[in-house]
């Protein structure tokens, strides 16, 4: 299967996310976890292929176009990626509420040990509202995600069995 459609997947979003909306300063880490998300949500689709070092290397410009700790978010694309492949059961399924309550604990779990590598980065506790408000952005946007994603791996991919048996 091609790497080319879930790269430019997450590399669209981690732009997206590298951009200047002007949202307020509680919102910023939304986007750049809708991009984790989007890693997650490719590795998670049976037979899809974005090896973990792609998702790795986004993590890493996300790290460059945002500003913050080199290596933050690639850290938590890599978990990201891991736990999506975890996940692929659950994606496996017409039904994808089992992969949505996965994403929400994952999104918590990458919530609480981003602040604290952050906290420990500039070794002082920082507000943790951002990223609260982040993943619970992220969680509330996984099901319009996840058919998106699904939408461009059935055009990319129109013979795969997974799409065909009632994942949309």
């Amino acid at each position: 299967m091609s790497l080319i459609v879930p790269g430019l997947t997450v590399f669209f979003t981690v732009i997206l996310a590298a951009v200047p909306w002007g949202l307020p300063d509680d919102a910023t880490f939304i986007l750049p976890l809708a991009a984790v998300m989007t890693v997650f949500c490719w590795r998670a689709i049976p037979g899809a292929n974005l090896p973990a070092i792609i998702a790795v290397v986004f993590g890493l410009l996300l790290d460059v176009t945002s500003g913050g700790p080199l290596g933050f978010w690639a850290l938590l694309a890599l978990a990201a990626a891991s736990a999506g492949t975890r996940a692929q059961p659950f994606a496996s399924r017409s039904d994808w509420t089992p992969l949505w309550l996965v994403w929400t604990g994952l999104a918590a779990i990458l919530a609480v040990s981003g602040w604290l590598i952050a906290s420990l980065y500039y070794f002082r506790w920082i507000d943790w509202w951002p990223i609260a408000l982040g993943a619970v952005a992220s969680v509330i946007l996984f099901p319009l995600v996840w058919r998106l994603i699904l939408r461009l791996y059935g055009s990319a991919y129109p013979r795969s069995d997974f799409v065909g048996r009632g994942a949309i």
